[in-house]
């Protein structure tokens, strides 16, 4: 029979495994404190999770980290991730603003307390980090993309109050299909629960006021054959704006055709006569207009008519706003 006393080291021993597992810190001394043990048993805990790693983990190891001030799992070898790595992720981050200050922060903290030269990238990244600069919304985010993550995952249906970029707030219940970052924000793709012919509406992830479970066993059933998929629905995309998918093709006349291909992934090019390129790409047709815009007279647009005609009308109401001159 399992004696009170086993019982507890079990479940003491579990909670600093699950703390050194997710990367975090274990300070000895808080530990023992918070649990009315000696620094001595907690530093047997800690080499028999080490122990035990070491089984599973060849490469691994449990040891103090002066840096961190604490105990944390040191993965070499393959299970590492190197200070290059971490140099590269802490600077896709820092240039893709994702993250309020205070989210920013505690990520890069963590990931920092994995590096074997932390001064070196904390040198490397001062500037950018003293001078970070996050979008205006300054919600936490973090919570919020695993739980609708999860959600997506396990075709929960949830009910939502969005607030719509006029202020005006509305209640929806969604079938949340899949989670997109774009252009500094994270975004919800997600179906109106119930409709006969559901389309898919895009929900900027901040803009939530409030948002739970439908009911817990409250769930939506997926067409696996003609599912969402993210990876898919990025390629067509621009800007996060939907509007009918449908195929465009455009001649290019500028510098990059590299450039074409990466902002339109589904592009491909017919041919090449002269330095202008004519390309077609089957895209969402709202987005992709404010592109071809931007690109000014390197670009023309060629088909569909009406969406050539479109654009005419869009380049001719810009023409009228500089008058005369």
């Amino acid at each position: 029979m399992t004696s009170q006393h086993d019982e507890k080291k079990t479940a003491r021993i579990l909670a600093i495994y699950d703390q050194i597992i997710r990367g975090e810190t274990v300070n000895k001394q808080k530990w023992a404190e918070n649990l009315g043990v000696s620094d001595k048993t907690i530093q047997r805990d800690l080499k028999e999770i080490e122990d035990y790693l070491q089984v599973l983990y060849p490469e691994s190891k449990v040891a103090y980290d002066r840096k961190c001030q604490g105990h944390r799992l040191f993965r070499e070898g393959s299970m590492a991730l190197s200070d290059n790595d971490i140099f590269a992720v802490i600077k896709v981050l820092l240039d893709a603003r994702p993250f309020n200050k205070k989210e920013m922060g505690k990520i890069l903290d963590h990931l920092l307390c994995l590096s074997y030269n932390r001064k070196a990238i904390e040198l490397a990244i001062g500037n950018e980090r003293q001078h970070y600069q996050p979008v205006k919304h300054d919600e936490d985010l973090i919570e919020r993309i695993w739980f609708f993550s999860q959600s997506v995952q396990n075709h929960q249906v949830l009910g939502v109050q969005y607030q719509k970029q006029d202020g005006t707030v509305k209640a929806y219940k969604i079938n949340p299909l899949g989670l997109l970052f774009n252009e500094y924000y994270f975004y919800v793709i997600a179906e109106i629960n119930g409709k006969e012919n559901p389309v898919s509406l895009v929900f900027r992830l901040d803009r939530f006021l409030n948002y739970a479970f439908y009911g817990e066993d409250q769930r939506f059933t997926v067409d696996y054959g003609n599912r969402f998929q993210e990876s898919e629905f990025r390629d067509q995309i621009q800007f996060m704006y939907t509007g009918e998918l449908t195929t465009i093709r455009f001649r290019f006349s500028g510098p990059s055709l590299e450039a074409v291909r990466d902002r339109l992934p589904t592009a491909k090019v017919e041919k090449t006569e002269d330095g202008v390129t004519t390309l077609s790409a089957r895209v969402y047709g709202e987005g992709v207009k404010k592109w071809l815009l931007s690109q000014g007279d390197w670009v023309e647009v060629l088909s569909p008519p009406s969406y050539r005609k479109e654009m005419v009308e869009m380049i001719e109401r810009m023409r009228g706003k500089y008058g005369e001159e």
